[in-house]
């Protein structure tokens, strides 16, 4: 805070001191406040007021300039706040308070309660605000009304304000939400401007690209010739794709999609298994996005019929993260889809995955035997990789020698020798199994068996005394059996050399800044205890002891969702005596199923109920990717 040479000439008079020493009391006075601030303490002035804090968010408003609507983002933003004291606002309201004197006056002092009884300060300056928050009061809006949304709770936005008095964009913003009970706070410039930073992070550089209209022109006449312009590190289309890459690793997203359609480009993040939209981007810059990103991965430029792989790895605060490119040619395009594969994550064990009780036990079991094979079933991203780390982690050892072939290395394993299959070069997971069985290796993790000659490879090696571990993709794990032998596998292969099959899902978790008791319809409770009557014992007494479900809320730690995070629902089958008869008579999926049920088998749905009442996760969840 500025301090004027009429206030220094006032206190100068008044003190007697000269103008040189008030000036430097004031600066010490100034420092020990910010000081006191930065630290979060208040300060209190007897008689007149308190100093604090006050951070704001940005948000959108509404306005009616010169007769047209606009929406303006306002930018979060962090500022001191003086709250005049109670007694000394009663003498301002009565008139018995004398106004200051000098250059003292121009600073405008009322008291906050004339539309709330009372607006808080709130800081933002060092907060990242949820996108599904920001949402809430569009950019042009909250510019213009410097109004940015920072929290909702129930039906409340909390909107960061720096003039929270302001009757137009309160209208304004009540109609860009009308659902929602606005509450303002106050908050500083500087926060504010923080907040719209959030907003615009990407959409100054769109506006900066769409008005380039020369290079991208270029681009298309010379069929995927770059310019230099493009290629460089401060072009328009480098900073959108580099934002968009450290933006899907900061939100933890899985997938990055880049769509085209006729009008726009639409971008979507895989953020817990779902899809969540981010971005439309102007169809005009289409071509100079594809190529940037084709350049990164170093895939062909004037190759746009046919689809191609590749890889971009970048350095992110230290961590190396690689993104799995995929283009695909469409009517509209070509399509990118970017998998993020963040090394610094690290290797899970068998509770952070999600295993528990039986399944885990189960599962321990069977990786500790000296040979056999085991296998992991799912859908695309239901995370065997993941699984089949955990299980590698459990076993690793330096008595043992461990080799995987994997498509790709997601995360590296120190005392682990991974290996990457490559097309290009005919080095496929046949062809790397077999290299991998002359290493003389203990342990063997397969990728994936997509194949009768690696599942060929994969059988015998079981059967030679290794340890096997692979994927497979079936819908359960009773459906692993008739799908080796679809693949022509013999039934007594089978049964001399897998183990146990576990089958998974991925269910988001609770969130657990807002977890809180929910109701369940009768008819869903009713589909709830017909498979928990199914459960064997102990997991059945248990499970009815419990009674109480859980929801997530929503806030801004899980960006208003509900679910922060993804947790794993096990069914482990293991190769008992009838389900070997069973195999050797080529029995079906339902059959098997129905055995191992017979034998205490807890499917993933009933995992899945488990883990919702232990307020993990939710019905609805379990519900959603469980369904058939």
């Amino acid at each position: 805070m500025a301090v004027t040479n009429d206030v220094i000439k006032a206190i100068s008079k008044q003190s007697g001191l000269p103008s040189f020493r008030v000036r430097a009391y004031l600066k010490g006075v100034r420092e020990i406040i910010g000081e006191t601030l930065r630290d979060g303490e208040k300060i209190e002035l007897t008689g007149f007021g308190s100093f604090k804090l006050l951070k704001l968010p940005s948000r959108k408003v509404q306005t009616n300039f010169n007769g047209k609507k606009q929406t303006i983002t306002l930018a979060a933003t962090t500022s001191p706040d003086f709250s005049i004291a109670p007694s000394l606002q009663e003498q301002i309201r009565h008139g018995s308070a004398a106004p200051p004197e000098g250059a003292a006056s121009q600073y405008r002092v009322s008291p906050l309660h004339t539309r709330q009884s009372e607006v808080s300060f709130i800081e933002l300056i060092d907060k990242t605000l949820p996108k599904s928050i920001l949402q809430f009061i569009p950019e042009h809006l909250a510019r213009k009304f410097q109004a940015v949304p920072f929290a909702l709770e129930d039906k409340s936005l909390y909107v960061a304000m720096t003039d929270p008095e302001n009757e137009e964009a309160f209208i304004a913003i009540r109609k860009a939400a009308p659902n929602k009970i606005i509450k303002p706070f106050l908050t500083t410039q500087e926060d504010i401007n923080h907040a719209l930073d959030q907003y615009s992070g990407l959409q100054a550089e769109l506006k900066e690209l769409v008005e380039s209209s020369e290079t991208l022109e270029t681009v298309k006449e010379k069929e995927a010739k770059v310019s230099e312009d493009e290629i460089t590190e401060t072009s328009p289309a480098a900073k959108i794709v580099a934002s968009l890459l450290k933006r899907a690793v900061r939100e933890k997203a899985s997938d990055i999609h880049i769509e085209p359609s006729e009008e726009q480009v639409m971008v979507r993040f895989r953020i817990d298994g779902v899809l969540r939209k981010v971005l439309e981007l102007p169809k005009q810059i289409q071509a100079a996005i594809t190529s940037r990103i084709k350049i990164l991965a170093n895939l062909k430029i004037d190759e746009t019929r046919l689809p191609q792989d590749g890889r971009i790895q970048i350095l992110l605060e230290g961590n190396k993260v690689d993104f799995r490119i995929s283009t695909l040619p469409t009517v509209t395009g070509e399509k990118v889809v970017a998998r993020v594969l963040d090394h610094s994550k690290g290797v899970m064990n068998f509770d952070e995955i999600g295993l528990i009780g039986r399944s885990y036990k189960l599962l321990e079991d069977n990786v500790k035997k000296a040979h056999g094979m085991t296998l992991v079933t799912g859908p695309t991203g239901s995370g065997k990789s993941t699984t089949l780390y955990a299980i590698i982690t459990k076993i690793k050892a330096e008595a043992i020698n461990i080799i995987t072939m994997e498509d790709p290395v997601e995360y590296r394993m120190p005392g682990v020798n991974q290996s990457q299959v490559n097309a290009r070069i005919n080095f496929s997971f046949a062809n790397g199994l077999r290299s991998i069985l002359r290493q003389d290796p203990d342990v063997v993790m397969v990728g994936e068996i997509r194949d009768r000659e690696t599942a060929d490879i994969a059988v015998n090696a079981a059967l030679t005394g290794h340890i096997v571990l692979s994927s497979l993709h079936t819908n359960d794990s009773a459906g692993a059996i008739p799908r080796l032998l679809d693949m022509n596998i013999e039934p007594f292969l089978i049964t001399s050399s897998l183990n146990d099959v576990v089958a998974q899902r991925l269910c988001r978790k609770i969130c657990d800044k807002c977890s809180r008791e929910t109701k369940i319809d009768n008819e869903i409770l009713a589909l709830i205890h017909q498979e928990i009557d199914k459960l064997p014992e102990p997991e059945k007494s248990e499970a009815k002891k419990k009674t109480t479900f859980f929801a997530g809320g929503g806030c801004n730690a899980c960006g208003n969702s509900g679910y922060r995070g993804r947790i794993g629902i096990y069914e482990v089958l293991t190769m008992s005596d009838p389900v070997k008869a069973l195999t050797l008579k080529r029995a079906t999926t339902s059959e098997i199923a129905a055995q191992a049920a017979k034998e205490g088998l807890i499917t993933m749905k009933q995992d899945g109920i488990i883990k919702a009442l232990q307020g993990l996760t939710t019905i609805e969840e379990v519900w959603r990717v469980t369904k058939d």
